[in-house]
């Protein structure tokens, strides 16, 4: 069958509304359930330990989600961490300026950064940027960081600890960090680094432990010394027992009196009530 001009140029447009669904690639690098200790681990942590915790994603070019990092961030929420966002590169100014309002109202927040390929750029400069508001990012994470040159810059001094993963690129393969995890797959591309089941270990592991430094406090109500005075009983007396005795099982009905009839009416029309004069 031989398509037109005219029909080609007719679905074109649909077929780039198609491809341009944000997400419509993620199948390509579908995200396993977390595995039951991993599960069990952070479950196990306080609920309000893990709601203390603020994961960012922040996702590269890639507007198709090839990599599926919202694979990777289903997969954060489902260990119990409800607190996460997940945003593309126009995201980063908004970010910044949450987790400076968080890090004012919340005196115990605690926050987990993580960023895909040119998303690991933006993490890093969130990072650097919160520095002189007092904000400490306990954990970030960079994947597939493949520009970073092992400067300064790449490891901000307010970043507690620095996970590096990186797979094999296609122009920049990335270097080694100082002071920092570094870790590298040889057996999948670089889109293939977010999902890899390594790297949701260590992500796991990553929270695990941030979640555990949040101090705890069990609520603790105190016992009453005493027991609260009942209400008082009080006894009828016996008029109103006797009022009120058909009310008791095998009671009957007291009878009562007729009313008498009311009176009847007198007729207001003035047309009957008026003499008639000859």
């Amino acid at each position: 069958m031989t398509l037109s001009p005219l029909r080609v140029a007719l679905g074109l447009p649909a077929l780039l509304l198609l491809v341009a669904q944000t997400g419509c690639l993620s199948f390509c690098h579908p995200v396993e359930p977390p595995a039951p200790d991993d599960m069990t681990a952070c479950k196990e942590l306080p609920a309000p330990c893990r709601n203390h915790v603020y994961v960012f994603f922040i996702h590269g070019m890639d507007p198709l989600d090839f990599a599926d990092l919202s694979g990777v961030r289903d997969y954060v929420q489902s260990l119990g961490f409800i607190k996460t966002y997940y945003g593309q590169l126009y995201h980063t100014w908004y970010f910044t300026d949450e987790i400076r309002r968080i890090h004012e109202r919340d005196p115990e927040a605690r926050f987990v950064l993580v960023g895909f390929s040119f998303g690991a750029n933006m993490v890093r400069n969130v990072t650097n940027k919160v520095r002189d508001d007092g904000v400490f990012i306990d954990s970030l994470i960079y994947l597939g960081g493949n520009t970073f040159t092992n400067s300064e810059e790449d490891r901000p001094a307010n970043a507690g600890h620095i996970v590096n993963i990186l797979a094999t690129g296609w122009i920049w393969n990335g270097t080694t960090l100082d002071n920092a995890d570094n870790i590298n797959y040889d057996n999948v591309w670089h889109f293939g680094s977010p999902t890899h089941p390594q790297t949701l270990e260590v992500l796991a592991q990553q929270l695990r432990e941030v979640a555990s430094r949040v101090p705890f406090v069990e609520r603790s109500y105190p016992e009453l010394e005493t027991a609260p005075t009942p209400r008082p009983v009080v006894q009828p007396t016996s008029s109103q027992r006797d009022e009120w005795d058909f009310l008791a099982p095998g009671g009957e009905i007291p009878t009562l009196s007729p009313k008498p009839a009311p009176a009847k009416l007198q007729s207001r029309d003035p047309m009957r009530s008026a003499k008639v004069i000859d």
